[in-house]
């Protein structure tokens, strides 16, 4: 029926009867005739490159949304990190791009640091006391020479034997020193030349540069060396130089040293140090891609000082202190006291405390010992009585005998023991505590006021004043004499700014306990205060240290602060700032005039201790010999004065060690002293 063939047509309706797939009768006839199919070729969906894989695996899931935020996300992370990286390039090449460029070419030169000029130091009148000159060396590249790869370091090679051993015959240092010096240097600095003669002269430079081709490797050069045009004067305050030590290294007051710097140790080298050392030179060296020199040095700024010291000290003073004190040895020995052998001066300023003079003998040749390294250690090594490096003048301690007896008068008169017109006698010798004292007079026995006693230096109307602070003290608890002593400034470092100075000691019954174990050692008996009257006993203080006392008995009572400098000066000598040193104190004297009396006329007048040396010099002096116990050996010498008397201008102190009485010895240098001071020529007799 036409009807079944429309209803056979909707058979693939659902719920219709199947119909058959005529595309698999018609494969299944053409493959049992044998005839071939007739087919179009099947057309795949085309991959979009980059995006979907050939395979149709996973097909569903591309062009997916979830598909595309991962490719998203995928892009956005490669574009960050292209991102930082074009940036960090940017970075390298623009911003950082002059400082790795300076990097890459500091590694082809290498940094030297070379000696340098320290400032100069000049005196109170501009005259230059030390400066700097050039001296010739002959330097060795020790890149030429030899390598480092030695046992020891550095090793010279063949060709660098020959050369130190062509040296070693022109100079006659042995070829083992001269590479000693070059292994030496090149642990310091690699790259800078080595000194192997420390010292040529002008004609051995010309020798050497005639014959360069036979010192190949070896070159002549220049380094600074302190100079000293006013000679060997003034090494008591001046100083020495030296490399500083592996103990000095980084605890140096502004800590900026470095190994091979050549810096102050002692006086005012060392005071000033930071002021007059500018440190070094830089330089620099071209170096192959192993680290070796090539080529010579290159300075990158020439350094020289822009400041200098003045000081207070004048030099024709100086001159003048050293050889009286030389002459106070002399004066010493003529009066037969042969085991004379040393001395000082001190010559002061009463009014501010600047030091014009300050002499210590024996003492040393501050030229030599900047110039040959032997004589300088020789100066380290000596330890003998001589002593050349002891300043006596600031670091020497002795008892001062009656020039004591000022400060102890002044004591007695504030303490109100005694007033100006008081009378104790002077006798022949008096007995304290089972102990006779003697006086230099045996057979004085007169009552006297204090004037007098200074004016003849009784000891026993002073041992008679001891005994009295003594029971003072007993009863009160007063030590008057002591206190006096170190409010004057005896017994602690006055504050000079020159380092080294010593300290001192005026005894108490606290240093008794303070240094003693036996019981009976630590009882301060009366007969400390009678030997201390005089300046005897266990004290010890320094000619400085006795000055700056004098200087305030005889301005009033300021305490002057003891200084060798003066100001900082330009190139041109030319004050830029001035140094202050204020002084430590002002005390109250009570009646020192009498004092000022007594020693003017101890003297000027017939009897006065020192009136054969100053009766008849025309500028007056108010002055007091001592004369101190100093067993085995003889006495030593002191004379302590001022002048002008009654306008006190400059205090002299000279002590001569073992020189006998201070008339004999002390206060004829002193006169010397104040002859050069004063400008007054020498007399007939004197």
């Amino acid at each position: 029926m036409r009807g079944g063939e429309g209803d056979s047509d909707r058979g693939d309706e659902p719920g219709g009867p199947r119909r058959p797939d005529t595309r698999f009768l018609t494969t299944s006839l053409l493959a049992a005739t044998g005839a071939p199919e007739r087919t179009r070729p099947a057309r795949l969906p085309r991959p979009l490159p980059l995006v979907e894989p050939i395979s149709h695996a996973e097909a569903g899931f591309f062009r997916s949304g979830g598909f595309y935020l991962r490719v998203s996300l995928f892009g956005v992370a490669a574009l960050a990190l292209f991102g930082l990286l074009a940036l960090r390039l940017w970075s390298l090449q623009v911003l950082q791009g002059p400082h790795y460029a300076h990097a890459a070419r500091r590694q082809t030169f290498r940094f030297v640091d070379l000696p340098t000029a320290r400032g100069p130091i000049l005196d109170a009148r501009g005259r230059l006391i030390a400066g700097t000159t050039g001296r010739l060396v002959v330097t060795a590249d020790a890149d030429a020479l030899g390598s480092p790869g030695g046992p020891r370091g550095w090793e010279p090679s063949r060709r660098g034997r020959r050369v130190l051993a062509a040296l070693a015959g022109a100079t006659g240092v042995d070829v083992q020193t001269l590479a000693h010096r070059i292994q030496a240097d090149v642990v310091k600095d690699p790259n800078a030349p080595a000194i192997v003669l420390r010292r040529a002269s002008r004609r051995f430079s010309f020798f050497l540069a005639e014959r360069a081709r036979r010192f190949p490797g070896l070159h002549v050069g220049v380094v600074p060396e302190r100079s000293y045009p006013q000679g060997r004067g003034g090494s008591e305050f001046l100083g020495l130089l030296g490399e500083v030590s592996q103990s000095q290294l980084g605890r140096r007051r502004h800590g900026a040293d470095r190994s091979g710097e050549v810096i102050g140790q002692s006086g005012v080298e060392a005071a000033y140090d930071r002021l007059l050392n500018i440190g070094f030179q830089r330089a620099r060296v071209s170096v192959d891609s192993l680290g070796r020199s090539q080529g010579g040095l290159r300075m990158l700024r020439l350094r020289s000082p822009q400041r200098g010291l003045r000081l207070t000290i004048d030099m024709r003073i100086q001159r003048a202190a050293e050889r009286a004190v030389r002459d106070g040895i002399r004066f010493a020995h003529q009066a037969g006291h042969a085991d004379a052998a040393a001395g000082s001066a001190v010559v002061l300023d009463a009014r501010d405390g600047s030091l014009v003079a300050l002499a210590s003998y024996p003492t040393f040749d501050q030229r030599a010992a900047a110039r040959d390294p032997r004589y300088l250690a020789g100066l380290l090594r000596a330890n003998g009585p001589a002593r050349p490096l002891l300043n006596r003048a600031t670091q020497g301690v002795y008892p001062i005998g009656s020039t004591f007896k000022p400060i102890v008068a002044e004591a007695a008169l504030a303490s109100g023991l005694i007033n100006p017109y008081s009378s104790l006698r002077c006798t022949g010798s008096l007995r304290v505590g089972g102990i006779t004292f003697h006086n230099v007079e045996p057979g004085i026995n007169e009552a006297m006021s204090l004037q007098k006693a200074l004016t003849v230096s009784c000891d026993t109307w002073f041992y008679r004043l001891g005994t009295q602070f003594y029971w003072r003290q007993q009863a009160f608890g007063a030590l008057d004499m002591q206190r006096w002593a170190m409010r004057l400034g005896l017994g602690h470092p006055t504050g000079l700014d020159v380092p080294g100075e010593a300290s001192g000691l005026v005894p108490t019954p606290d240093w008794l306990r303070r240094t003693f174990r036996e019981p009976w050692q630590r009882i301060w008996f009366e007969g400390y205060s009678v030997n201390l009257s005089i300046g005897q006993g266990a004290l010890a203080v320094t000619p400085l240290q006795v000055a700056v006392a004098y200087a305030a008995l005889a301005n009033g009572g300021t305490v002057v602060t003891p200084h060798v400098a003066r100001a900082v000066v330009d190139q041109s000598g030319r004050i830029v700032r001035r140094l202050a040193f204020p002084a430590h104190a002002h005390v109250a004297l009570s009646d020192a005039w009498a004092i000022r009396d007594g020693l003017y006329a101890a003297a000027h007048d017939p009897d006065g201790t020192s009136a054969p040396i100053f009766s008849r010099f025309p500028i007056p002096v108010a002055g007091k010999t001592g004369t101190a116990q100093a067993p085995p050996g003889s006495d030593h010498s002191w004379f302590a004065s001022w002048a002008p008397a009654y306008s006190p201008r400059y205090v002299v102190v000279v002590g001569i060690e073992h020189g006998g009485f201070g008339v004999e010895a002390a206060a004829p240098a002193a006169r010397e002293i104040y002859s050069a001071l004063f400008r007054v020529r020498k007399t007939a007799g004197h």
